[in-house]
């Protein structure tokens, strides 16, 4: 059984992803906050599988309690998974950077059980549209702070990884799983969980999207 916390100012919207969950047979939900604080608090006591959050509340944002139970240092981060209203804005990309491994957009509340079985196997799950935007605005960023430098000069991403790891690296940051990973490059599944295992190892990255995030950083170009 795969336990989870859900975490939104909004009691509606809390009840809405309960009633959604508590109609599988393989997750239940153990906790519910209203704000980053609480989420927190509860988090630590109840020692969820998958923590589901709002970015925006009052009293404690998602942002802090996504750094404070899966950010850098945390000794066992969870897997969070940030539900929200907006397609796009400022916040997603400190949410990735502090931890989150996957974005949902409330308009689609029955993908929600997918997201947290993809979670719980750390395999991150993306609205597609939020995704493309992230995409976007990851090489944005990545310009703006100067990691990425002038066209030929940047050679970080192929003196760190080989030319089928990044051929992997690219498909995952697609939003493809393991299983459509080894179609797409005839490989074995068990291949490509080994190519990703060490590119985590290479590159410090605590899971698949940190790994992307790393990448898009040093100038990675998704397919679109």
């Amino acid at each position: 059984m795969i336990t989870t916390l859900i975490v939104d100012d909004a009691a509606a919207v809390r009840a809405s992803l309960r009633l959604v969950l508590e109609t599988t047979d393989d997750i239940e939900v153990i906790g519910e906050a209203g704000n980053g604080v609480d989420a927190v608090r509860l988090a630590r006591q109840l020692h969820p599988d998958v923590v589901l959050m709002d970015l925006r509340m009052p009293d404690g944002d998602g942002l802090d309690a996504i750094e404070a139970l899966a950010g850098i240092g945390v000794e066992k981060p969870v897997p969070i998974i940030v539900f929200t209203t907006f397609n796009f804005d400022e916040y997603l990309y400190g949410a990735f950077e502090r931890g989150a491994v996957g974005f949902l957009l409330k308009k689609n509340p029955g993908d929600i059980a997918a997201a947290v079985r993809s979670a719980v196997n750390a395999n991150a799950l993306q609205s597609p549209a939020v995704r493309a935007r992230l995409q976007a605005d990851f090489a944005r960023e990545a310009s703006r702070s100067g990691q990425r430098t002038r066209a030929g000069e940047d050679q970080r991403l192929t003196s760190v990884l080989t030319d089928r790891e990044l051929e992997v690296i690219t498909a995952l940051a697609d939003g493809l799983s393991n299983k459509q990973i080894a179609s797409r490059l005839s490989l074995g599944e068990n291949t490509v969980k080994w190519h990703i295992s060490n590119m985590l190892d290479k590159t410090g990255a605590s899971d698949r999207t940190q790994l992307v995030l790393w990448a898009v950083q040093r100038g990675l170009n998704p397919s679109q």
